[in-house]
């Protein structure tokens, strides 16, 4: 009897005579099911890679279309797999939309979506939907000790914190020392540098830093330079630019998107370039999918400002918010060069790799596999539906309560700001750039739109889980009814980015296991952030950090914060305040249109403001009181002997000069000293008014100006001379150009006040001038003495932290003082000999 010997994927029949025929075959069957290479065995199934950049825009890279060389190797990558044209996330800053990513839920559904909430421990992520079959699901991820991303469903692994804080390292090592050929990987890994600031460095800011500001004139390209270098330092060393912080213009576009585009190619080259080859080093190349994707996209001026929800703290959810990169790359699987046009959504991720690794999609799953897109299978297009808050990870309660909510077809676009109540309607085909609302065009196209984005919500609340069963961990005493004392750190210190862990260990004294609280506050400014987590522990870490993320968190300081066990809330620790070591060293402004047409509710706004503006005035002036009367006997003492040296110095000039051109020139070097030495405080003063007024103080500006207006109708009304109608025809257009300046060139509210300040700087300086010269010789040399004051103001706020040099200031100082002197002309008094003042 012979027994061929054949492969286990072959049928094995023994041959034993006609009379073991039967049994032979049925032998043979169940040989066949226990030899037979189970269907998605683990040795079969590929490797996962998944890359998400942060804060990563598509059109700005060579695959997309983007004529500059921003991408080589991600391009290369691209052309050997599939690029999905048209891909999206679900939110518009980093937590919602990775934890989407993760979990194919949307935002709303997986309610991590604000500072401090935890993903549902029941909800089955992608790396726990592959551990089930086999798969190492290593955390290599440096965001999970922040309560947004845990329970996402990583195993430990040993040398984490070792590595994490030498940026990509981790990955590397990972890829080259840790991955086993007997057993599949999913490696999730979030790339940061990207985000701002946009520091790449060189040599990458110097492949496209020159090119804007390239001009045919000469050396105007280095004045365009010398201009924005103030702005281009702040884009490069901030990590949250608000409305306000920078005045950007669009001629600022070109060096912004230059920074980005360096940064780009920084990623590409160092980290993109290197992964290609540690893949094909290590023998991964062939049988690992990588997929690249982000977490959301940035603006770079495309609506005034530089970032996304999280670093302006404005909701926003137009395309290059929303707009994402994502390609996947298996060879042998994937067909290479493929480009689908296609709509999809981040939470489409992770129910594709699932079905390419042959595993079943969990039923909770709101996204659909891509493949039959991949492999031109039929294919049902879905809208696209997204929601974010006011703010992302910085922002405050009033902001996380503030939501944006949108609908996009293939070719409509509905955004429902709905904290106001308003909608957007775009008609992407028409008006791909989102500029155009067209809501009142298309009624029945948003009525549609809205009744579908009201399904979703319903659709997209957060869901009930079976959670896995917790054993509950005793405090080391049923009561403790003491006073939590903050061990470390201790107030006042200053934490290193030094030891083995980069991380910050807090620890205090109570329960070693307890249910605390932790409220802090932390920042200033911009980068002001409190509120409330909660801790299990007295001595929680965290970290480890990785460099570039600790020095982000740099800016945040003081750290302050006090604990206390959650059920006595009356026993707090005292405040501790500390420091961190770097490693190395709006609102809408006031419509002047939108108040003649809506008038009514103008009016009732006009009022408020002006109450809250008066009161808060009226707050300040008190504050100036109180500060004057608190001088001590000596400080006035010595003051009065300033005074008194000071004007037995000026006598004889006074002697001299005689004494109207004294007082007029008292005025001029008064009002300018004036100026110039308010320049330091004037952000602090007005903040303060901002805080008194409830930030009616946006629009003094605008009340001194139309107060003013009003004063110099009835000066000139109050003429009895034939050219009183001339004259208010004169003014009135002078009103005209005030009104242009404040709607469209005083952006900012503090700016109107150069409306102000530099039309009396013109008048007061015409006023001395008109003593000794001619009048058209006075009103030139006034015009032309106020515009070197205003260079001189810009001079001072250059070398001042935090201000800038601004040209745009200077032209709008020009234009103030050229208006002061022309209504000083129209409402000056007679002089004697000729004309008016």
């Amino acid at each position: 009897m012979s027994v061929p010997r054949l492969h286990c994927s072959c049928k094995v029949i023994f041959v034993m005579g006609n009379s073991l025929r039967m049994g032979g075959l049925v032998l043979a069957a169940i040989l066949l099911l226990l030899t037979a290479p189970a269907q998605g065995a683990a040795s079969d199934r590929p490797n996962i890679l998944l890359v998400t950049v942060d804060t990563f825009r598509p059109d700005h890279l060579g695959y997309y279309g983007y004529p500059l060389d921003t991408s080589p190797h991600l391009d290369t990558l691209a052309s050997e797999g599939v690029f999905f044209k048209q891909a999206f996330s679900s939110s518009g800053w980093t937590t919602p939309g990775l934890i989407s990513i993760l979990t194919s839920l949307y935002a709303p559904t997986h309610a991590v979506d604000i500072r401090g909430q935890r993903l549902n421990p029941g909800v089955e992520t992608l790396p726990d939907a592959l551990a089930k079959t086999g798969y190492e699901v290593p955390d290599i991820f440096f965001l999970t000790e922040i309560p947004n991303f845990e329970n996402l469903g990583f195993t430990k692994f040993a040398r984490r914190n070792e590595l994490i804080h030498n940026g990509d390292e981790i990955l590397f090592h990972w890829l080259e020392e840790e991955a086993d050929p007997a057993r599949p990987f999913f490696l999730y890994y979030h790339y940061r540098d990207l985000h701002l600031p946009y520091a790449a460095g060189e040599p990458y800011e110097s492949m496209f830093m020159p090119g804007a500001f390239v001009s045919s004139m000469p050396l105007y390209g280095a004045f365009k330079w010398f201009i924005a270098r103030e702005k281009i330092a702040i884009v490069k060393s901030n990590v949250m630019i608000e409305r306000g912080n920078i005045d950007f213009a669009a001629r600022d576009r070109p060096w912004v998107e230059a920074l980005y585009d360096a940064e780009i190619r920084r990623l590409d080259t160092e980290f993109f370039g290197r992964l290609r080859r540690t893949l094909a080093k290590t023998g991964l190349d062939s049988n690992t999918v990588v997929v690249v994707s982000a977490d959301h996209g940035e603006e770079l001026l495309d609506r005034d400002l530089v970032g996304h929800i999280s670093t302006f703290k404005e909701a926003r959810l137009y395309d290059e918010i929303t707009r994402i990169p994502l390609l996947m790359r298996l060879p042998g699987r994937l067909p290479a060069g493929r480009i689908v046009s296609e709509e999809v959504q981040n939470i489409d991720i992770m129910p594709t790799l699932l079905e390419m690794a042959d595993i079943p999609v969990p039923q909770q799953v709101q996204g659909h596999s891509l493949l039959p897109l991949i492999e031109r299978r039929p294919w049902t297009a879905k809208p696209l539906y997204f929601e974010s808050s006011s703010g992302g990870y910085t922002a405050d309660a009033d902001q996380y309560r503030r939501r944006i909510r949108a609908v996009r077809t293939e070719r409509w676009k509905l955004i429902d700001n709905v904290w106001d109540g308003s909608y957007e309607l775009y008609d992407l085909v028409a008006d791909s750039l989102e500029s155009d609302n067209a809501i009142e065009r298309y009624p029945v196209v948003a009525d549609s739109l809205r009744s579908m984005l009201n399904e979703w919500v319903l659709y997209a609340q957060p869901r009930s889980y079976r959670e896995p069963a917790v054993v509950a961990v005793q405090p080391d005493t049923a009561v403790w009814l003491g006073i939590p004392e903050i061990l470390f750190p201790q107030d006042g210190d200053t934490l290193q980015y030094q030891g083995a862990d980069h991380a910050v260990k807090l620890h205090w004294t109570g329960p070693s296991v307890g249910d605390y609280a932790i409220e802090y506050d932390v920042g200033v400014g911009t980068y002001h952030l409190a509120g409330e987590i909660t801790e299990s522990s007295s001595a929680p870490v965290y970290g480890p950090f990785q460099a570039n993320f600790w020095n982000s968190l740099v800016l945040y300081n003081p750290w302050k914060f006090r604990v206390y066990l959650r059920d006595r809330p009356e026993a707090k620790s005292e405040w501790v305040e500390y420091h961190l070591a770097a490693t190395g060293g709006g609102e809408t402004e006031l419509n002047l249109g939108l108040l003649l047409l809506q008038a009514p509710a103008a009016f009732s706004g006009v009022l408020a403001h002006s109450y809250q503006l008066g009161w808060g005035l009226l707050q300040g002036m008190g504050d100036l009181y109180w500060l004057l009367a608190s001088c001590g006997a000596v400080d006035l003492s010595a003051y009065a002997l300033i005074a008194a040296l000071f004007a037995g110095v000026v006598a004889p000039v006074y002697d001299r000069m005689g004494k109207e051109r004294s007082r007029a020139w008292a005025w001029v070097v008064g009002y300018v000293v004036f100026v110039y030495s308010t320049i330091p405080v004037l952000p602090q003063v007005w903040g303060m008014l901002s805080e008194y007024t409830l930030g009616s103080v946006r629009y003094l500006g605008i009340a001194v100006v139309v107060v003013a207006g009003v004063g110099f109708v009835l000066a000139i009304w109050r003429r009895a001379d034939g050219r009183r109608l001339r004259a208010c025809l004169a003014l009135g257009l002078i009103a005209l150009a005030y009104a242009y300046l404040l709607g469209e060139f005083a952006r900012f509210p503090a700016e109107r006040m150069h409306l102000v300040e530099y039309g009396l700087m013109g008048y007061v300086l015409l006023r001395a001038l008109r003593l000794d010269l001619r009048p058209v010789w006075a009103y030139s040399a006034s015009f032309v003495l106020a515009v070197c004051i205003g260079i001189g103001d810009e001079c001072i706020q250059w070398v001042l932290p935090q201000r800038f040099f601004e040209v745009k200031d200077i032209q709008l100082n020009a234009v103030s003082a050229m208006l002061g002197l022309l209504l000083a002309r129209l409402v000056g008094e007679k002089d004697e000999g000729d004309g008016r003042a």
